[in-house]
C-alpha cells in the first residue's frame, strides 16, 4: 500500500487522478528536499506553483489534506509547549541553525498575524498571554510564578517607499531589508528571479524554498506523500 494512504486524511486521494508528472516551470520558488512536516514534498510543490491537477476534485482534495493537516498541527502546540520534556526541546532547537530557527519563529509570528485580520490589539493580547505563560512556566511545565505582567506594543509603519527599497537591492544592500520589506518588493512585482537568488542567503523572505531552475524529480512515489 502507498505510503501517502497513512500520511493523509482518511478518503483522500482515494481512487483520483493524482498530480501530473512534470513540474511548472512557471513559479521561481521551489521547495527545499527535506522530510515531511505539516506538509508533504508534494503539498509544497503545489503551494510553490510546481503541480497541476486535471481534475478540480483532486486539487480540492489537496488542499483539504493541507488545511486539515495544518489545524490539528497548530492544535498540537496546546501539548508541545507544556508537556515536551526538555531533552526533547533542546534537540529541536538544536536542530536548527539559528537563523533558520529565527526564520522559521517569524514565520509563524506572520501566518499568526494573517490568520487574526491584522489586527494588532488582539495579536498583541495573544503575544503578551504566550509571553506571560512562557516567563511563568519552567521547561519541566511547572508553574513559577516569576513574571507579574507582560506588555507588548505593536507599531506598523505601512507603505514602504518600493523604489526605494529596490534601489537598495541593486546597490547590493539587499541583506539589509526586512522580510516584510522584502515581501513588499515580491507583492509589487520587483523581483525576479535573479533577484530572489541574490537574496535567498541574506533573509528569510521565503523561508523553506529557494529560487532557481527545476528541480529534479523524485520517482519514489512513496516519498511525495
Amino acid at each position: 500500500m502507498a505510503e501517502e494512504n497513512d500520511d493523509e486524511l482518511p478518503d483522500l486521494f482515494s481512487g483520483i487522478e493524482g498530480a501530473e508528472g512534470d513540474l511548472s516551470d512557471k513559479s521561481v520558488l521551489k521547495p527545499v528536499d527535506r522530510p515531511r512536516g505539516i506538509l508533504s514534498p508534494t503539498d509544497r510543490e503545489y503551494l510553490c506553483g510546481l503541480k497541476d491537477y486535471s481534475h478540480d476534485q483532486t486539487e480540492l482534495n489537496r488542499r483539504q489534506a493541507i488545511r486539515e493537516r495544518t489545524i490539528e498541527g497548530l492544535r498540537d502546540f496546546n501539548l508541545l509547549w507544556l508537556l515536551l520534556e526538555e531533552p526533547e526541546w533542546e534537540k529541536v532547537i538544536e536542530a536548527f541553525e539559528t537563523e533558520e530557527l529565527n526564520t522559521a519563529f517569524t514565520s509563524m509570528v506572520a501566518f499568526m498575524y494573517i490568520g487574526l485580520g491584522q489586527d494588532t490589539g488582539r495579536m498583541a493580547e495573544i503575544l503578551e498571554r504566550g509571553l506571560y505563560q512562557g516567563a511563568n512556566y519552567d521547561i519541566s511545565g511547572r508553574w513559577s510564578g516569576k513574571a507579574n505582567d507582560v506588555t507588548v506594543d505593536i507599531d506598523i509603519d505601512y507603505e514602504p517607499n518600493i523604489n526605494e527599497l529596490y534601489t537598495r537591492v541593486q546597490e547590493g544592500e539587499g541583506d539589509q531589508l526586512t522580510p516584510a520589506e522584502v515581501g513588499a518588493l515580491v507583492r509589487a512585482g520587483k523581483l525576479d528571479p535573479d533577484d530572489l537568488e541574490s537574496l535567498e542567503d541574506t533573509g528569510p523572505a521565503f523561508p523553506g524554498v529557494y529560487a532557481g531552475g527545476a528541480m529534479e524529480e523524485d520517482d519514489d512515489t512513496d516519498k511525495e506523500e
